[in-house]
């Protein structure tokens, strides 16, 4: 089977819908504005070609006549696990799979996205750590994700105090020294202790030049200010494909701050439409929404739960899953640019297990 590739130059038919959009995410004095465990999820459906007709989807949902716009709630409900429970989320899949549609999505978790300017920060300040691959930075990234979800409360206190991520040049020592100071209980582990020592010695050249670049600067306790270039991305690589978003005004505005040019050519290939009139940005919603639920079992999820939940799924569960991992690989063979994710190691890997483990009851 040949490696699925990158394909921005085709000409393609975006459908966007987003969920856990929360505008902005800042830390607080004992807590963030909104949940760190559920990712912004942006995406939808997309086809290649003349538009599929996709209302015998819907009419095969037999939902009820006064629903005058389709929603997850609507043929799903509770949270992933539960989802997986329902026959109209199995008929939506299978529709899916079976015709010339795919999806697209982006995937951001937030927390990870909040602490990485740490370590780039960090990274930029050591010549020798400059010349390191991706991999090494990605590693450290990943450690300092999992010991702020492990030490959540301390870290969410750091910020505030220092009014992270607007750190003053004589507040550097001190926010460097209370960081590594959360670490001593973890950085003798096995686990933990490659990545850890590394960022602790990196930081301390960061403290020789009281600099972290890239969390100065910045907005007190601002930690994402808005989700603008995940609307712009698939934009301007996707610059001969046609985006469609769902009418609101926020996301309007957002896109109206931009201009987007290309040899000297503003790009305009993108237009809103009524969500209400539009069954590929409801079909767009469903698919989002049940994306946004998997991001936040997953982030909320160790290991050996997912294995343990995965061993007692009905048949019917399964048909589901497996029926959303068809329908990711399918869209991934088709444009391996389709999918977008920014997460730590932690819990993509934790994505892959949940591919491993029902390849495995399928063999």
């Amino acid at each position: 089977m040949l490696t699925p590739t990158a394909d921005f130059d085709s000409y393609f038919t975006f459908y966007y819908d987003e969920t856990n959009n929360i505008r902005k995410f800042y830390v607080r004095e004992v807590d963030f504005n909104s949940s760190f465990n559920s990712n912004f999820v942006l995406g939808g459906l997309v086809y290649e070609g003349t538009r599929p007709d996709i209302k015998p989807l819907f009419d095969g949902l037999n939902l009820q006549n006064n629903i005058t716009e389709v929603k997850l709630k609507h043929i799903a409900k509770g949270e992933f696990l539960d989802c997986l429970k329902s026959e109209k989320l199995n008929s939506f899949l299978k529709y899916l799979l079976n015709h010339d549609l795919y999806i697209h999505y982006s995937s951001l978790n937030i927390l990870y996205w909040s602490i990485v300017d740490i370590v780039d920060s960090a990274i930029v300040n050591s010549e020798a750590t400059m010349q390191l691959d991706l991999s090494f930075s990605n590693h450290l990234k990943n450690d300092l994700y999992k010991l702020a979800k492990l030490e959540i409360e301390s870290v969410i206190e750091l910020f505030y105090n220092s009014d992270y991520p607007n750190l003053k040049k004589e507040s550097i020592l001190g926010f460097i020294e209370e960081l590594t100071s959360i670490f001593d209980e973890y950085i003798d582990t096995q686990e933990f202790h490659f990545g850890l020592e590394s960022l602790r010695q990196i930081l301390k050249e960061a403290k020789k030049r009281d600099s972290l670049p890239f969390i100065m600067d910045e907005e007190n306790h601002i930690l994402i200010e808005n989700f603008s270039q995940f609307y712009l991305r698939p934009i301007y690589l996707f610059k001969n494909s046609n985006h469609i978003f769902d009418n609101e005004v926020a996301i309007s505005e957002i896109l109206a701050n931009y201009k987007i040019i290309d040899d000297s050519k503003e790009i305009k290939n993108y237009s809103f439409v009524d969500s209400q009139s539009d069954l590929f940005v409801q079909a767009s919603d469903i698919f989002v929404g049940l994306v946004g639920k998997l991001a936040n079992y997953i982030n909320t999820s160790s290991r050996e739960k997912i294995i343990s939940d995965f061993d007692s799924l009905s048949e019917k569960q399964l048909n589901n899953i497996d029926a959303l991992i068809n329908l990711i690989d399918k869209s991934n063979n088709k444009n391996v640019a389709f999918l977008h994710s920014i997460d730590s190691y932690e819990e993509l890997t934790k994505m892959n297990l949940i591919h491993e483990i029902r390849n495995r009851n399928q063999a």
